[in-house]
């Protein structure tokens, strides 16, 4: 049985345990985790995923669920429904056979829309920003149940899957010594300066997305749907922010002052802003940017182009706060 046989084996067998009269069942993609598109015989569209078992732990899981139960219940936020199977329960594990391991398994309402990226106006980045606030009021001050441990953002590999590779041989005909000596110094300064910020903050700490990149938000008409809360984790509403901006902090297409602003007014039509200072902003953003430096290298054919880009822009952030590190 070879892998795509045995995905749609795995997929069948999880859509058994719900009350869905499946009329089609359509592979979409393997990129984290593997993804189906469902439809019943009433035209209802579910979208399936199989999580690859190194991308995320079953707690893993049921914190996401916890997450988007709560966003949910809060209203005015459009986000994908975890259906329940026959017996109640949102992750399935499912084992083909004895000596497999078992594959987790969860099925989400579809929600029609377009990646974000590629789709931004002026009014979606405001739009955006009333998305995100609501998002963080939908989690404050909610407790978690102590039998989770979520993860923190407070280093720069905060997954416990995350491995740092950039010192591996097979590695070493993309990276330079430029490279390998900005990583050595970077990497020990950011990991002090986020637990010093999230020590600093700790009361303020709260469930956030933790990847909002334009790719998981959706936009159809008038409405926006925030998808993929897979990496829920413990954080600062702050570093969801400084996710988001990432994404355009060296963008052409966009003037980042202005996309940054348009997000603000969005964001403090529903709440006030998370109180910072620019350097804080920076620091988030090159946490994440270093963070892809290392991960560029596991999931790219050619990670130069990224690496290129990237090393001027850690390489500011440094020059810029004249950091002596």
């Amino acid at each position: 049985m070879n892998n795509m046989e045995m995905f749609d084996a795995v997929a069948k067998q999880a859509v058994d345990r719900y009350e869905i009269q499946l009329q089609e069942m359509n592979f979409l993609a393997e990129e984290t985790n593997i993804l189906y598109k469902l439809s019943d015989i009433k035209g209802n569209k579910f979208l399936l995923k199989i999580f690859q078992e190194n991308s995320s732990t079953l707690e893993d899981k049921l914190l996401e669920v916890f997450a988007m139960k709560l966003v949910c219940h809060r209203g005015g936020i459009s986000i994908p429904s975890i259906l329940s199977s026959k017996d109640g329960s949102e992750i399935q594990e499912i084992k083909l056979d004895e000596d497999s391991s078992p594959m987790r398994v969860a099925i989400y309402t579809w929600l029609e829309g377009r990646d974000l990226e590629g789709n931004e106006t002026k009014e979606s980045f405001i739009q955006l920003g009333e998305l995100i606030a609501r998002l963080h009021i939908a989690t404050y001050g909610e407790k978690i149940p102590k039998t989770f441990s979520p993860k923190r953002w407070d280093n720069v590999f905060y997954y416990q899957e995350d491995k740092v590779v950039y010192k591996d041989s097979k590695y070493q005909r993309y990276l330079s010594r430029e490279y390998h000596e900005m990583m050595d110094r970077i990497i020990p300064y950011l990991n002090k300066q986020l637990s010093r910020y999230y020590r600093k903050n700790e009361e303020h700490l709260q469930l956030i997305h933790s990847d909002l990149n334009p790719s998981n938000v959706l936009v159809n008409g008038n409405e926006m749907h925030i998808i993929d809360f897979e990496d829920v984790l413990l954080g600062l509403p702050l570093h969801d922010i400084a996710i988001l901006l990432y994404y355009y902090r060296y963008d052409e297409e966009y003037n980042f002052d202005e996309v940054k602003q348009l997000f603000f007014k969005g964001y403090k039509k529903i709440r006030p802003l998370p109180v910072f200072e620019e350097f804080d902003l920076d620091l988030l953003m090159t946490a994440r940017r270093v963070n892809f430096l290392n991960y560029i290298l596991v999931v790219s054919e050619d990670p130069s182009p990224f690496i290129e880009k990237s090393l001027p822009r850690v390489k500011e952030f440094i020059q810029k706060y004249k950091l002596e590190i």
